[in-house]
């Protein structure tokens, strides 16, 4: 049987992985970009201090490659266990664009994560340029780059090992 000691400093080991960063109340998730724990209030990107710093560095990057207009990348709780992770940017290219005007498609990836005995739901919001759209079941223009690479190897490897 462990004694009472071990007892209390195993709760404590274990609550202080749970505490938010900024506060130090309950954490409800960690940011996927700084990897800490923070609280449902300081979980967005403009509430803690190691991406909110990060952000404002690259506010003149983080603008629409078509329009030129500001965009926001964020993140948000709706409750202690989901949570949303928008980046702005076009999965197909990597670009940052505008929701308003020029986002074609959205979808979302749920990625489930587990922490001891909780789990937590982190959905990732996709965008789609005008270009990138028709190519997403591929993965956009990167898929696409990436097939082309793939099937230019194989075919260059072929070539020089059939050629004399």
């Amino acid at each position: 049987m462990p004694k009472s000691s071990e007892v209390n400093q195993y709760q404590r080991s274990v609550n202080a992985a749970r505490r938010c960063h900024e506060c130090s109340e309950e954490a409800l998730g960690r940011c996927p970009d700084c990897h800490m724990c923070f609280c449902q209030e300081h979980f967005p990107k403009q509430q803690h201090s190691p991406c909110a710093e990060k952000q404002m560095k690259l506010s003149q990057i983080q603008v629409c490659y078509v329009c030129g207009t500001q965009v926001y990348p964020d993140q948000w709780s709706l409750s202690k266990t989901t949570h949303y992770v928008d980046q702005s940017t076009c999965r197909g290219c990597g670009r940052y664009i505008c929701d308003d005007l020029h986002t074609q498609s959205k979808d979302e990836d749920v990625i489930i994560s587990r922490e001891g005995l909780r789990g937590h739901r982190y959905q990732y919001i996709n965008r789609y340029c005008d270009m990138c759209s028709p190519l997403r079941r591929v993965g956009g223009i990167r898929g696409v780059t990436r097939g082309l690479v793939v099937i230019g190897t194989i075919a260059a490897a072929v070539f020089f090992y059939l050629h004399p």
